[in-house]
């Protein structure tokens, strides 16, 4: 599975943050300290507020940053903007909101999902 999205994601970059069912986030590497971009599925969005989720769970690399540097960025609409992320509970309202798209992918991965909150400033 991990080569499926190694061989995907240089590609999905390109349209994440363009396309308006995709974000691009940029975390800081927990180890080496680059900029790291992951195309994601875009959740709802409140306000300055935006939910995303990662269908790896905790396990994945850009949770794991966010653990260790919660200063991210995200492209949204062509646009950049900064805000602090957050690994919280799992909610299962707040999952409703998702597109079906990103709430299927946990289930094909078999990993419980983690939930994280976007708090962008103005």
């Amino acid at each position: 599975m991990m080569l499926v999205w190694r061989i995907s994601n240089p590609a999905n970059r390109l349209l994440a943050g363009i396309a308006p069912w995709w974000v691009l986030i940029e975390t800081v590497g927990r180890r080496t300290g680059k900029r790291r971009r992951t195309p994601l599925a875009r959740g709802p969005c409140d306000g300055d507020t935006t939910w995303l989720i990662s269908v790896h769970g905790r396990h994945a690399s850009w949770v794991t940053n966010i653990d260790d540097s919660p200063t991210v960025r995200l492209r949204v609409k062509r646009r950049w903007r900064t805000g602090t992320a957050s690994v919280v509970r799992y909610d299962p309202e707040i999952i409703r909101r998702f597109h079906r798209y990103a709430r299927f992918g946990p289930a094909i991965v078999g990993i419980d999902p983690a939930l994280i909150r976007i708090d962008l400033l103005p």
